[in-house]
């Protein structure tokens, strides 16, 4: 017995779910404030990894549901 959330493998779901979270947590660091000239670049490197991490756990989330509809 396999359980499905919409319609989307469990896996799949909860990598998707990731993904959501971290996306959100990018948007958040980017779009905050910062205090100083190294605070700067330090929400830049931080905000582009949240974003680079939710886009390749999005990827992966992706395949994984095309992987176990075929």
């Amino acid at each position: 017995m396999t359980f499905d959330f919409f319609g989307i493998a469990p896996a799949a779901f909860v990598m998707a779910c990731v993904a959501a979270v971290s996306a959100l947590g990018g948007g958040i660091i980017i779009a905050r404030p910062a205090r100083s000239e190294a605070g700067v670049y330090g929400k830049r490197i931080a905000g582009t990894m949240a974003l680079a991490f939710a886009l390749i756990l999005a990827l992966f989330a992706w395949g994984l549901e095309h992987a176990a509809a075929g």
